[in-house]
């Protein structure tokens, strides 16, 4: 059955490791649940990274400052994203560790000071500036609201929300090297924009959260679009766990990489 499936997946392009074109000098960073791999001694502290969608695990955000001390941009204006992170601040200042995950546990290591060098924007990210409804996850102890997911909830608060190629404006970068997204199906619609304004966006890390709450049958598709999209822009697809959270890196950055790679092993 599980043969048959994956064959299925493959025939319809939707298989998760289909099209994956591996680089070697990839590294795990943050907690098994929310962290990505991403190519190894490619950051620096100069490197711009924006982190959409905080929920309750800023793991990989904070350990892009603890392992390069990149500077970081953290984008969320729910109420699990804001409360989270100012706990981590609570915690770090008292010397109590904070610890998340009993199945596979993630501890935080970062300082106080490293904390305060991390910049956290209590807006969201969507294709313009204007106030949107996040609804009320529907699923017993879920982290995060959502303005795609859960609206059969009937409950929601209302936040604020600006174009990438905005906020990247008002905060003065022409480039950023890392965009995370994980923003409970809102990513269709970043991508979206990504791709349409042209960004000068290095590496785009999504997770394409569907795969765990599909709204219906279709779910498939709009993600294998929304990858397509991302290709034929110039991203290259070189790293997805089954669970569809992926790492794209444009072309160009990605055959520097696979040439250092190549002259490593010779």
């Amino acid at each position: 059955m599980i043969k048959a499936a994956n064959l299925a997946k493959k025939m319809l392009g939707i298989h998760p490791q289909q099209g994956v074109k591996p680089l070697a000098n990839l590294v795990h960073v943050g907690s098994m649940f929310h962290g990505y791999h991403i190519p190894d001694q490619f950051l620096t502290s100069k490197s711009v990274c924006y982190c959409v969608g905080a929920g309750e695990d800023v793991s990989f955000d904070t350990e892009l400052k603890v392992i390069y001390d990149a500077q970081v941009y953290i984008f969320d204006p729910t109420p699990e994203g804001i409360n989270h992170f100012q706990k981590l601040k609570d915690y770090t200042v008292s010397g109590k560790p904070m610890t998340l995950h009993e199945n596979a546990p993630f501890t935080y290591r970062t300082s106080t000071e490293q904390l305060n060098e991390i910049t956290f924007v209590e807006v969201g990210v969507w294709d313009s500036k204007t106030t949107l409804k996040f609804y009320e996850p529907t699923r017993e102890n879920y982290a995060s609201h959502s303005v795609f997911l859960f609206k059969e909830s009937g409950n929601y608060i209302e936040a604020p929300v600006d174009r990438l190629k905005n906020l990247m404006e008002t905060l003065g970068h022409n480039s950023v090297d890392i965009v995370k997204l994980e923003i409970e199906g809102a990513e269709y619609t970043v991508i979206d924009t990504i791709v349409e304004d042209q960004l000068d966006v290095k590496i785009v890390l999504v997770e394409f959260d569907e795969v765990h709450n599909s709204t219906d049958k279709k779910f498939h598709f709009r993600i294998k679009r929304a990858c397509d999209q991302l290709k034929k822009a110039g991203y290259v697809l070189v790293h997805s766990t089954d669970s569809m959270k992926r790492t794209f890196i444009k072309k160009d950055l990605y055959e520097q990489l696979k040439k250092a790679e190549t002259k490593a092993v010779s």
